[in-house]
């Protein structure tokens, strides 16, 4: 050893061991939050089709009723 300083051994300082592991739970966090998304926009989604459906359905049902609306019948 020179000049008094001490030799660090490579293997001390390495975290190779961890990084796939810490990858792969990120990657599971990401498809996880992906996933969730996706059901949410899909959810929203059937929810204004709903919503359109019915809509049109009370439309055409105030189009097509026999009585109208302010007869008082």
């Amino acid at each position: 050893m020179r000049g008094g300083h001490r030799s660090v051994s490579v293997g001390v300082y390495s975290r190779a061991p961890e990084v796939p592991y810490v990858k792969e739970r990120r990657g599971r966090a990401v498809k996880k939050l992906l996933l969730v998304a996706l059901a949410a926009i899909g959810g929203l989604l059937v929810y204004r089709q709903i919503q359109a459906d019915r809509a049109e359905q009370d439309l055409w049902t105030e189009a097509t009723d026999s009585v109208p609306a302010g007869s008082g019948v």
